[in-house]
């Protein structure tokens, strides 16, 4: 395998995992607001939560995680062309409108059931 083909599949394998890490701790902490928020308002569930401000809730959640991934994607992108390397914006911003999308259905599944 050539050189430069085998580090552009690394960049992008390190890209996917590092977009997977941070969805994962983003999903974490988005449960963990809304359990706490919904734990500590009252005693019975939801809390003071209605329905439609947790799939509001779920739907700022998921976009400021795709601002969050897009401005990583054109980090690293930068980075990765200081080595040389091409990395292709679209390939990246693909990923992270699947990842916010399966966040959404994720939290309103997680949340309304």
């Amino acid at each position: 395998m050539d050189h430069k083909l085998m580090s552009k599949y690394l960049s992008y394998i390190v890209y996917f995992v590092i977009g997977l890490i941070l969805t994962y701790c983003m999903q974490w902490v988005t449960v963990l607001f809304m359990g706490s928020v919904r734990f500590t308002a009252a005693d019975s569930y939801p809390g003071d939560l209605s329905t439609l401000s947790l799939v509001v809730w779920s739907f700022l959640f998921s976009i400021s995680h795709f601002v969050v991934l897009t401005i990583f994607s054109f980090l690293y992108k930068f980075l990765v062309s200081v080595f040389k390397i091409k990395f292709q914006a679209k390939i990246a911003l693909m990923f992270n409108a699947f990842v916010t999308g399966c966040l959404i259905m994720y939290f309103i599944n997680v949340f309304l059931h």
